[in-house]
């Protein structure tokens, strides 16, 4: 039993780690004229048709059977649209306009917000801790955006709006699929929303019009967005949840934005303030306590299979 979870803290680990390395990665893609929607459009595609693929191969019963109630149908495509699609397009929109780390230190605000839907929803007060966990987090995105002074922005406008959008992005993620995952395999679900989200991009951006010209370390960018941070570190958090609760799995994405500033630092001279490191480790902490002392949350608010980046 030790063994095994141990195996699903690891792989949760690594999922996370190469979600957050996959951020720097687009973020080089989009620092070297690769369009933001012709990445999520051919990535959204492929991806959607290898899991496709795999959910035939493995159960093609409970792969269709979604498409046998006009309720399910409905919630799919709501959460294509505004779960999958949104919060693809958003986050990387965050990238580029801002940087892989601040965007994904602000997208780990996600929790805070789920936990005041969930007290609004219910038409309940949240608990005392909650409101502290809420005001920590506040407090560090202000030292993240202002580095320290609390009067100036140290980020553009535009880079605030778009990090805070993709934790609001990242929150409908998680809220919009319960029902689906309820009543249906995740794999399933993942799948279908990928490969439907990837369609409808490519309607907007076909991905093989104006393939951009890439250098061999931009396709190297690409294949590792789109098969480690995409199908590898899906696969590797699926298999987590067999040995470990979704909790654990979900305080484990605190490696997300950690893998991010690394990679940051070493590869693409980001620089951190002393402030932005204090800002960034609260949140990491506050969704860490607030994961760990669980407050109020859905008891049916699963995360989709498939992440962000």
């Amino acid at each position: 039993m030790r063994r095994a979870r141990l195996l699903g803290i690891a792989l949760a680990t690594g999922a996370s780690l190469l979600w957050g390395v996959s951020g720097p990665a687009s973020e080089y893609l989009f620092d070297h004229g690769v369009h933001v929607t012709w990445l999520i459009s051919s990535k959204m595609l492929i991806a959607g048709l290898i899991l496709g693929a795999y959910c035939i191969v493995r159960d093609r019963q409970g792969f269709f059977a979604l498409w046998r109630r006009p309720k399910a149908i409905v919630h799919l495509l709501l959460f294509v649209i505004f779960g999958m699609v949104t919060m693809q397009y958003i986050y990387f929109k965050a990238v580029a306009v801002a940087n892989a780390a601040t965007a994904t230190v602000l997208q780990y605000l996600s929790p805070i917000l789920i936990l005041i839907w969930v007290a609004f929803a219910t038409h309940t007060l949240p608990r005392r801790l909650d409101i502290v966990t809420i005001a920590a987090a506040l407090l560090g995105t202000v030292l993240v955006v202002t580095k320290g002074h609390i009067t100036s922005l140290a980020i553009t406008p535009t880079a605030l709006f778009w990090g805070l959008m993709s934790a609001v992005a990242a929150a409908a993620y998680t809220l919009v699929p319960r029902w689906l995952l309820a009543n249906y395999s995740g794999t399933a679900v993942s799948a279908w929303a990928m490969l439907l989200g990837g369609l409808g991009m490519n309607l907007y951006q076909p991905s093989w019009q104006h393939v951009p010209h890439m250098t061999g370390l931009m396709w190297a960018c690409y294949a590792f967005v789109v098969i480690f941070g995409t199908i590898f570190a899906y696969a590797m958090y699926l298999v987590s949840l067999n040995y470990i609760a979704p909790t654990a799995a979900g305080l484990l994405d605190a490696f997300e934005p950690l893998g991010a500033v690394v990679v940051g630092v070493l590869f693409l001279g980001l620089r951190l303030s002393f402030w932005e490191l204090v800002g960034g480790l609260i949140i990491l902490l506050t969704v860490a306590m607030m994961t760990l002392l669980t407050p109020k949350a859905p008891p049916e608010a699963a995360t989709p299979d498939v992440k962000d980046d």
